[in-house]
C-alpha cells in the first residue's frame, strides 16, 4: 500500500467520516475569501458565511487530533479589503458612509482589512486553550522581505504592503506532543531557523496554482512537532501537495486532502515522485478514515 492516501472530494464531507484521534498534525493553508482562483471553490463567500464553515472545518480538526497533536495554519493576519470581492459591504470595517474615490471617481462605502488570521487563531483558541507560539512567515530573506503588492496609499493614508503571513499553531489537550523523549538543547531540538518565531523563507511561484506554499514550511513544522514513528499528517488543503512532498521526504504517513480536481491531478503527481525517492518503507494503515 501506498503511504499516502489522497481524497479528491469536499473537506467536510471527508472530515464527517474520519475517525477521532487519528492524526498527529494538521499542517494546511485555506483559503482567504480574497478572490483566488481555486477553480472548483469559490473563494468569495459573506465574511460571516466564511467564518462559520471555517469554524466547523476547525472543530473536526481537533476532533481528529490526537491528545497532544498540532494543528498549523499558514494565513495572513488580515487581506485588504476588495471593492470587487462580491461581498465587499461585509468586511468587518466597513463604513457604509465613507466618501472616497476609486477608478476615478467618487464613492460612498469602503472598507481596509479583514483580520481573517487574527479572527481564525481567536477561533482556535475557543477550540482548545492550548493555542502555541505563532511564527512570522516572512517572504523572502533577511533585509530582503518580498512585497505582494505595490499600492502604497497617499501621504494622508499610507498602506502597510503585505511581506508577510502567520502560521497559527495550537495543540489538543496538551502542549507536549507524542513521540518525544523530553530532552531539550541543541541536539535535541532544532535550535538556529526553526525555533525562531521569524522564518525567512522565499515563496514559491506556479502557473498551475494561485498559492502554493514552499514545502520548506511544512517540512519544517513536521521536524519540530512529529516524533512518532506511526503518525499521520493530516492536509484538508492539499493544493499542489506541498505538505505531502514534505512528509514523503520525512518519512512520514500523509493524509489529503483536495476538491478541485486538476490541483489533485498535480499533488498526486508531486507527492508520488517525492514518496518514490523518500526513505518510505511502511504502509498506511486504514486507521484515519471510515
Amino acid at each position: 500500500m501506498k503511504p499516502y492516501e489522497l481524497i479528491n472530494a469536499d473537506v467536510l464531507e471527508v472530515l464527517h467520516g474520519m475517525k477521532s484521534a487519528s492524526v498527529d498534525l494538521v499542517v494546511t493553508s485555506p483559503p482567504y475569501n480574497c478572490r483566488k482562483e481555486y477553480g472548483d471553490f469559490d473563494d468569495m463567500l459573506p465574511w460571516p458565511q466564511y467564518y462559520k464553515w471555517m469554524s466547523e472545518i476547525l472543530g473536526h480538526l481537533y476532533r481528529v487530533l490526537v491528545p497532544g497533536g498540532v494543528i498549523a495554519i499558514n494565513v495572513p493576519g488580515v487581506v485588504r479589503w476588495q471593492a470587487n470581492h462580491n461581498y465587499s459591504e461585509t468586511w468587518s470595517d466597513f463604513d457604509s458612509s465613507y466618501k472616497t474615490h476609486r477608478n476615478g471617481e467618487k464613492v460612498i462605502g469602503k472598507g481596509r482589512v479583514e483580520p481573517v488570521g487574527f479572527t481564525l487563531f481567536e477561533m482556535m483558541r475557543q477550540q482548545d486553550s492550548h493555542i502555541r507560539e505563532p511564527i512570522v512567515w516572512v517572504k523572502g530573506s533577511e533585509g530582503n522581505a518580498i512585497c505582494s503588492d505595490y499600492r502604497m496609499g497617499c501621504d494622508s493614508d499610507p498602506y502597510m504592503r503585505p511581506a508577510h503571513e502567520f502560521i497559527l499553531l495550537g495543540s489538543k489537550e496538551r502542549w507536549f506532543h507524542r513521540g518525544g523523549t523530553g530532552r531539550r538543547g541543541g541536539d535535541a531540538v532544532p535550535f538556529l531557523d526553526e525555533t525562531k518565531d521569524v522564518w525567512f523563507i522565499p515563496p514559491e511561484r506556479s502557473d498551475k496554482h494561485p498559492a502554493i506554499f514552499p514545502v520548506e514550511l511544512p517540512r519544517r513544522i513536521i521536524r519540530l512537532f512529529v516524533h512518532a514513528e506511526d503518525a499521520v499528517i493530516l492536509d484538508p488543503f492539499m493544493g499542489l501537495g506541498s505538505s505531502g512532498v514534505a512528509a514523503m521526504e520525512l518519512g512520514r504517513r500523509y493524509i489529503g486532502i483536495e476538491l478541485s480536481k486538476k490541483f489533485f491531478k498535480g499533488a498526486e503527481h508531486r507527492i508520488y515522485g517525492a514518496a518514490a525517492q523518500g526513505r518510505i518503507d511502511f504502509t498506511l494503515s486504514n486507521t484515519a478514515c471510515s
